[in-house]
């Protein structure tokens, strides 16, 4: 900068494994911060039009969640998965012959444990390669780690 080099390092956790995620998962997916997540729920889950999405595995999540949120790990968003076509249903999508409509999907704000965490934009890309729209999926890049950093309590056991 200014003709001076500059180093940006990081300690504690290394890539891969814990990976710096985009703020911007794919173009049309939003990203929020914690006042648009409590919004969200006061207004979209409260109405039952979303879900709150958490991807992390089923025992961390019992340890404690987001209020309001339901436990879908990553993996079931896969493209092996051979039941991700029941949960795309679940999710309201439904299918007619080869045809996929989403125009009846819940609109889901999808979070995992935090912006090193790439199972909630794992989770997402399996979305939008199954056809999800875009419009419909919302990304809580903080998780976990920031809510509670925040001083925001956390669900155990829901």
């Amino acid at each position: 900068m200014n003709g001076t080099e500059m180093t940006i390092s990081r300690q504690g956790p290394t890539c891969p494994g814990s990976c710096i995620q985009p703020m911007q998962v794919a173009p049309g997916v939003r990203t929020l911060g914690e006042l648009e997540v409590i919004a969200f729920l006061q207004s979209t889950v409260e109405a039952g039009s979303g879900l709150l999405i958490d991807v992390r595995m089923p025992g961390t999540f019992m340890s404690g969640s987001l209020p309001g949120a339901v436990n879908v790990p990553v993996a079931t968003f896969s493209t092996d998965n051979p039941y991700r076509d029941d949960l795309l249903s679940a999710l309201g999508a439904e299918t007619s012959g080869n045809t996929r409509s989403f125009s009846n999907a819940f609109t889901l704000l999808v979070f995992g444990e935090g912006a090193d965490d790439r199972s909630a934009t794992d989770a997402i890309t399996g979305l939008l390669d199954a056809g999800y729209p875009e419009n419909k999926i919302l990304y809580y890049r903080g998780g976990t780690a920031d809510w509670t950093r925040l001083g925001l309590n956390l669900s155990v056991g829901q």
